[in-house]
């Protein structure tokens, strides 16, 4: 990051103003582009739990959460926690899409001594900070879930579709101390550009030496470049997708060429099923229909999960939080039940969760056990 805009967000981020009457949470998603909507159920997720909170006064104060678009552009994204720390004030930086528009902005958090929590992926690159607390399970144990279900059914040779940068190539290195860890040979990795169409060379060197699967860390969009190239080929080698895919837009985007894809999940499924057996999947969907109507998907109810258990935090934080109290106080939560889902927070335990779930596509666009 350049350092005179470092130094001139510094500046911007006095402490906050102790007659400030709302919790101000600030995030940054995508909310143009290609991944808008899942920009939007990361923001309406949150949402849902921030306005029934504050229609019941818990806190005292009103949480309001500022989510601003970075188009899923890193640099955009550093700006707009700029703005948000400067301009906005925010107490909380919460459910970034992202590590790639994550990074730039643990520098920020740490000179404000402020909490960094749940941001939208389990990258290696993102979990050993100290101001970053998460929610979900890391690539690794998502990987190995994905590992050790393929080797029961003889299936161990494998191809890894990850992004060429920074971040995709940390999560390649994750995938590999997987199988390392499995005693299985470690796979080939094919490299893609992130944000591009995946080119027909790419789809060419992941079918050359026939493996069983291709295990993608990528989103939907490459996954479904993939699927589409080999499909009018005659055959796609079968796919396993880390979390990091976004299982419903990817169902939405090539439908029955996607059938039989396993994709790992890092919470429950938002199934009706789901909705009637699980308390915190039934609040979740209730409170988002309340807001907008909408109907459950994996991403909001990530979000809203998110958004429940900073809500524990800022109420551990008392009456008058800080920057500083709501850190601290993420940190000593101790073990927190949500409803059906559990998460653990400590000082030396910043990851919430390493609860993995596999699942396939089946018919009508569902994912089952």
């Amino acid at each position: 990051m350049n350092k005179t805009l470092a130094a001139l967000a510094l500046a911007l981020t006095a402490a906050l103003p102790a007659h400030a009457q709302d919790i101000v949470v600030g995030q940054s998603v995508a909310l143009s582009g290609p991944n808008a909507d899942i920009g939007r159920d990361m923001r309406d997720g949150a949402l849902a739990v921030f306005a029934k909170v504050n229609a019941s006064n818990v806190l005292g104060r009103k949480i309001q959460l500022v989510t601003l678009d970075n188009a899923n552009n890193r640099q955009r994204a550093t700006e707009n926690t700029q703005m948000l720390l400067g301009q906005h004030a925010a107490m909380v930086l919460f459910g970034y899409n992202s590590a790639t528009n994550s990074l730039d902005s643990l520098p920020l958090a740490a000179q404000n001594n402020m909490l960094f929590f749940a941001p939208f992926s389990g990258s290696t690159k993102l979990r050993s900070h100290a101001n970053v607390y998460t929610l979900r399970a890391s690539y690794k144990e998502e990987a190995a879930k994905v590992v050790e279900a393929k080797r029961a059914v003889g299936a161990d040779k494998a191809v890894v579709l990850y992004y060429d940068d920074e971040v995709g190539r940390s999560n390649f290195e994750a995938v590999l101390s997987a199988f390392s860890d499995a005693g299985v040979g470690k796979p080939g990795g094919v490299a893609v550009k992130r944000g591009a169409k995946l080119e027909q060379a790419s789809v060419d060197a992941l079918t050359k030496d026939a493996p069983h699967y291709v295990l993608a860390t990528t989103q939907y969009s490459v996954v479904s470049d993939y699927l589409k190239a080999a499909g009018d080929k005659g055959g796609a080698i079968p796919v396993a997708a880390l979390s990091f895919v976004n299982p419903d837009e990817l169902a939405e985007s090539v439908g029955p060429l996607a059938r039989g894809t396993v994709v790992s999940q890092v919470i429950p499924s938002p199934r009706a099923s789901n909705q009637v057996s699980i308390p915190l999947v039934k609040e979740c969907a209730e409170a988002l229909n309340a807001l907008n109507g909408g109907k459950l998907n994996y991403t909001s109810l990530e979000s809203c999960i998110a958004a429940k258990a900073l809500v524990a935090a800022l109420k551990k934080a008392g009456p008058k939080p800080t920057r500083e109290s709501v850190l601290a106080a993420m940190g000593s939560m101790g073990r927190v039940d949500l409803g059906g889902f559990a998460l653990n927070y400590a000082p030396g335990s910043h990851n919430g969760s390493s609860w993995v779930e596999l699942t396939i596509l089946s018919r009508g666009n569902r994912f089952v056990q």
